[in-house]
């Protein structure tokens, strides 16, 4: 449908993630409870990035050139941060009307809250308003591990998915400290950086030879070759 009809393809995703909030909509997990990110409203961020590069970023080119659109995406980033800093500060916490506090929260994280998703919005907004694609920045070296991971997202997913259990086993066994946290944050870093390099290096191998395949390769929505 993404391929034939994508704007309908959209359509049918805002629905089903409308459903799962309507019906509490979840797959059941093991040995009891449910999946902690529900696939019937995080579907929803996919199929829009999938909408967007199917030409919906196009559609949208107009209304996220607008001076209007920076200034709301700008705003929302802010209160945001606000929002987000009276978690950590809780002292914060008594600046935020009791209204407002029981209108946004609770911030769902499981079932893909309006506000996450807005704040996505946000910042993709503002990116595409101070980093145009052709910014010579972007060539730079330095940006290579992240295109790198970019070009490899599902592979680095669940490759990232397996670290996570593996820097939560080391701290529950070994510590906890704050020298532990940086330490297997760094490793874990630097474990997806050498792996995304590895397939960037795999494919530009594999398209020198051209012969060792039988087809030429589709893209993918992960980011994969073109």
């Amino acid at each position: 449908m993404l391929l034939r009809r994508p704007t309908l393809a959209l359509g049918a995703s805002v629905v089903l993630y409308a459903a799962s909030w309507e019906f509490e909509w979840n797959l059941a997990a093991y040995p009891d409870g449910t999946w902690y990110f529900n696939p019937f409203a995080w579907q929803l961020l996919f199929v829009f990035g999938a909408w967007c590069a199917m030409g919906g970023a196009k559609q949208l080119s107009g209304v996220l050139h607008s001076r209007i659109t920076l200034a709301v995406a700008i705003a929302y980033l802010v209160f945001a941060f606000v929002i987000a800093m009276t978690w950590h500060i809780p002292v914060l916490g008594q600046f935020v009307p009791e209204r407002l506090s029981s209108l946004i929260y609770p911030i769902d994280k499981t079932n893909l809250d309006v506000l996450r998703f807005a704040h996505f919005l946000a910042l993709g907004t503002v990116i595409v308003w101070f980093v145009p694609r052709d910014w010579a920045g972007l060539q730079s070296p330095i940006f290579l591990p992240a295109i790198w991971c970019g070009q490899h997202s599902l592979e680095i997913f669940c490759l990232g998915v397996f670290l996570a259990f593996a820097a939560h086993f080391a701290m529950s066994e070994i510590s906890g400290g704050v020298a532990m946290q940086v330490m297997v944050s760094v490793l874990g870093v630097a474990v997806m950086i050498a792996a995304g390099g590895l397939l960037s290096w795999y494919k530009s191998i594999e398209g020198r030879n051209p012969g060792s395949r039988t087809k030429t390769t589709d893209a993918d929505m992960a980011g994969g070759e073109v």
